[in-house]
């Protein structure tokens, strides 16, 4: 019911640039108190919010906005496209569960073309983990491991997704070299 990414900039550690979207839940357009209470997400913004198909389309607006102005490409672009000043670029999420899971079998079930430099990511959790040697307790347990206080409300989208931006940023200052951890491309 929500999409949102940001975009960390990995020599500053600012957020550059910021994309989000409620979604319309197709097969159960009413939200239950438990999913409204988790996230903060209201009846109101999903039924305001736009199918799942035209918010990927927006996505990849947003995403090939970005990637002229800023220069960037992602490891699933072509070689050709690749230019000597062309910064590399990866999606971090907080496990594998939004890509590797629910959106996969989201585009399945719906028959969407899912954009393809979504299918490799870096999954924060596995890097903290191995690279802290800790095991996390949730997003907002790994921050305040590192004496860093969440920002915003839990299970709000974007919040999250800038919660996560500020922990990769910390672990890159710590001297942790952020890679793939997962790919879907065959």
């Amino acid at each position: 019911v929500e999409f949102p990414a940001v975009l960390l900039n990995t020599s500053t550690g600012e957020i550059e640039s910021e994309f989000h979207m409620y979604v319309q839940p197709e097969e159960n357009p009413i939200l239950s108190g438990f999913c409204t209470g988790l996230t903060g997400i209201t009846q109101d913004q999903v039924d305001k919010g736009v199918p799942l198909n035209i918010c990927l389309s927006q996505f990849l607006k947003w995403i090939q906005k970005i990637q002229k102005e800023k220069k960037i490409i992602f490891s699933t672009d072509s070689q050709s496209n690749s230019t000597s000043e062309a910064k590399a670029c990866a999606f971090v999420t907080w496990t594998d569960w939004d890509l590797g899971v629910c959106l996969h079998y989201e585009c399945k079930r719906k028959q969407l073309r899912k954009p393809d430099i979504l299918n490799s990511w870096i999954d924060l959790k596995a890097t903290y983990r191995a690279f802290y040697n800790r095991k996390p307790k949730g997003l907002n347990g790994a921050l305040q491991d590192l004496g860093i206080a969440f920002e915003g409300r839990e299970h709000c989208g974007l919040d999250d997704s800038r919660n996560t931006a500020r922990l990769a940023w910390r672990l890159i200052c710590d001297g942790c070299v952020l890679k793939v951890t997962k790919s879907l491309d065959k």
